[in-house]
């Protein structure tokens, strides 16, 4: 793979990282699922979901007031070669709930984790194939 190449598999990534943080945060979640695989994996330590459907299950009952806030970090490309993409990206999480007018307040951060990732192309395009939530701090 050339630097040229590698460079823009490094943009189309980092771009699905932040706009699954963006999609979520903003309640756009048939936007995250699409940033999966079909047959893509999201892992927590919780939770497994594999697929767009279960993966979609994830956040169908979430209430309007249940707010979430994803700063993600510099991300970290371990391998990138033309079929597959490992990244690290660090991340800072933060949820409160809140309802009626006005911003919400800001809490104290509920947790400092990663997002362990690895990229296939699927149909020309790049896309979560397995995502893993790893907790390195909880508040």
């Amino acid at each position: 793979m050339s630097d040229l190449d590698a460079m823009d598999v490094r943009a189309e990534c980092s771009n699905i990282i932040a706009g699954f943080a963006a999609h979520v945060d903003n309640r756009r979640f048939a936007e995250a699922v699409a940033l999966f695989a079909p047959d893509g994996i999201f892992e927590r330590p919780d939770l497994t979901a594999r697929g767009h459907g279960e993966i979609a299950g994830l956040w169908a009952d979430r209430p309007a007031s249940f707010k979430t806030r994803h700063l993600c970090h510099q991300t970290w490309f371990e391998e990138i070669n033309a079929d597959l993409v490992r990244t690290v990206t660090a991340f800072t999480l933060y949820q409160t709930s809140h309802d009626g007018e006005g911003l919400p307040s800001v809490p104290a951060p509920i947790a400092i984790a990663e997002f362990h990732d690895e990229f296939r192309r699927f149909d020309g395009a790049w896309r979560i194939a397995h995502r893993r939530s790893v907790p390195a701090m909880f508040g």
